[in-house]
């Protein structure tokens, strides 16, 4: 009788699963993230701050070449001790100029990160609200999806309209 019971339960368990919508949907987190209003503002942002490196970089470029070209002009002339003296020199501004520049990107990819994650942020909470009011049991990025059938459905309407984006 146990056994009987147990048989028509493993039988009934597909239907009942099946009954179950499984609902699955994409969403276009790259396109939402360019029309996001903070991210144009982050983005002016940090093209403000690259210009200011690269005119102090430029100026420093301009150091170096001007100084490169008096040594470059006077070597024949110079004592060979002030010579060196202005080699080492050159070599400390060229050395000077990579430092600065090294620092310079990191500082900008940091500025960038902390620009862009409140952002990333914002976003991925409007996915997760729709996500829940939907109901949906995943939702993917489209960019990294290779197939996409026709029960999944596009959420990037929603998303948008979430975030108050036309």
């Amino acid at each position: 009788m146990l056994k009987k019971l147990l048989v028509v339960a493993l039988l009934a368990l597909p239907i009942c699963v099946s009954a179950q919508e499984l609902k699955f949907a994409t969403v276009n987190l790259q396109a939402i993230f360019q029309v996001m209003p903070e991210t144009a503002a982050a983005t002016t942002a940090l093209q403000d701050k690259q210009k200011k490196y690269e005119n102090e970089l430029s100026k420093m470029a301009e150091e170096l070449q001007t100084k490169y070209a008096a040594i470059t002009e006077q070597k024949d002339s110079l004592p060979e001790n002030i010579l060196n003296a202005r080699l080492a020199e050159l070599q400390e501004i060229e050395q000077r100029t990579e430092n600065f520049r090294r620092m310079a990107a990191e500082d900008i990819q940091a500025e960038q990160e902390k620009l862009m994650a409140p952002i990333q942020e914002k976003l991925m909470t409007a996915v997760k609200e729709v996500g829940t009011e939907g109901n949906y049991v995943y939702v993917l990025d489209e960019t990294g999806v290779v197939f996409k059938g026709t029960m999944t459905e596009d959420i990037t309407p929603k998303v948008k309209a979430k975030l108050g984006i036309q």
